[in-house]
């Protein structure tokens, strides 16, 4: 039998359906709630619930600090007027499940009381990590010795917590953004599903755009891209969605070298509604991704988690008029305007659509 990896999409997709059937009568208009207890997570280093890039939300180091104090907050508020350590229970739902996977696939191993020859995999992987943590355990203690003056036996103790956090970090939160990127993208799947009522033959996840329909032109590039979220109907692509958790410089090209690709691919008339969804809250980021232009096409719409909130967070900040310019555009709207516009133009059950929440209008193309 397969091994189930704690982090795979099977493991995953078992956890969302969880947290659904837990979470009570999810619409539209509360989605982003249930989406946040998924994926959002508090921040180990303030204590507060994570808004922006971590060293520089710190305090005294600008005015993110204060935002993410003011964020939490909201959300206390708008959970119910919860403490803030009854709102750090509700978060994450996604990631600690996945660790509650983990931990359970080595408690069975371990009742198992399996033993692998020496020199097998599991034994030498076993040695060496042993091994890199006393080196780097005594390399730690030999710094903390020197540069800070610490006693032996105080150093000893604080490079071995310091080498088991490093450990930790490297083996398991590094996992956190694999969860978060591809998580999001399940997440919101999930919620088109059952929430939006949209058809689900018509939804691809992750696939390469050269194994959708109206995108088989030919292309000299090396790497296909693959769109987080699409919409197909017929013979025809009608939705490629980008969903990105952030959108730092990076994420940014990425969005133009995405553009690029499905350019050169597209062999159908039209274009599809191209969009992007996001949790992002850096309004300059979100402004610059809005223009962003390539041969002729780009964004039509930005969807964010929570548009109210995001603006309420960011009512000090000097650029949160450029985002109001595109809230009144239309070109930045909320998650539950995307449940609704696509239940409304891809959905299963074209009757009842009310009683899973209140519509908004339709997608329309921005060029």
């Amino acid at each position: 039998m397969a091994k189930v990896s704690p982090f795979g999409q099977a493991s995953r997709m078992k956890i969302i359906r969880r947290h659904f059937r837990d979470a009570g009568r999810v619409t539209p208009a509360n989605a982003w709630k249930f989406l946040c207890e998924a994926l959002l997570w508090f921040d180990a280093s303030t204590g507060l619930a994570h808004l922006y890039e971590s060293d520089k939300a710190q305090p005294g180091r600008s005015k993110w600090y204060e935002r993410s104090i003011r964020f939490t907050n909201i959300l206390r508020r708008e959970f119910g007027g919860i403490s803030k350590d009854a709102l750090r229970q509700r978060f994450d739902k996604l990631f600690r499940g996945c660790l509650e996977v983990l931990e359970e696939a080595k408690a069975a191993i371990k009742a198992e009381k399996v033993e692998a020859p020496q020199g097998e995999e599991l034994g030498e992987a076993s040695d060496e990590a042993h091994i890199v943590d006393a080196e780097l355990a005594a390399e730690l203690m030999s710094i903390l010795q020197e540069r800070a003056g610490l006693k032996q036996e105080r150093a000893h103790d604080l490079a071995r917590y310091l080498t088991e956090r490093a450990r930790h970090y490297f083996t398991v939160e590094r996992k956190r953004q694999n969860v978060l990127g591809e998580g999001y993208e399940d997440v919101l799947h999930h919620l088109l599903v059952e929430v939006a009522g949209v058809d689900e033959t018509l939804l691809r996840l992750r696939k390469r755009a050269n194994t959708l329909p109206g995108f088989q032109g030919k292309t000299e590039r090396d790497r296909i891209e693959a769109p987080d979220l699409a919409v197909v109907v017929g013979d025809e692509t009608k939705v490629l969605a980008t969903v990105k958790w952030s959108l730092r410089q990076d994420r940014q090209k990425q969005l133009s070298d995405e553009v690029d690709g499905y350019i050169d691919l597209r062999s159908q008339k039209r274009f599809p509604f191209y969009t992007l969804v996001t949790n992002e809250y850096d309004p300059g980021r979100l402004v610059n991704t809005a223009g962003l232009e390539r041969r002729g096409q780009h964004i039509d719409c930005i969807y964010h988690t929570n548009l109210d909130v995001l603006l309420e967070v960011l009512a000090d900040h000097p650029k949160a008029a450029g985002l109001r310019a595109l809230v009144e555009k239309g070109t930045l709207r909320s998650l539950e305007a995307f449940l609704n516009e696509m239940g409304k133009q891809f959905g299963a059950k074209k009757e009842g659509h009310d009683a899973r929440g209140r519509r908004a209008g339709g997608m329309k193309r921005g060029h």
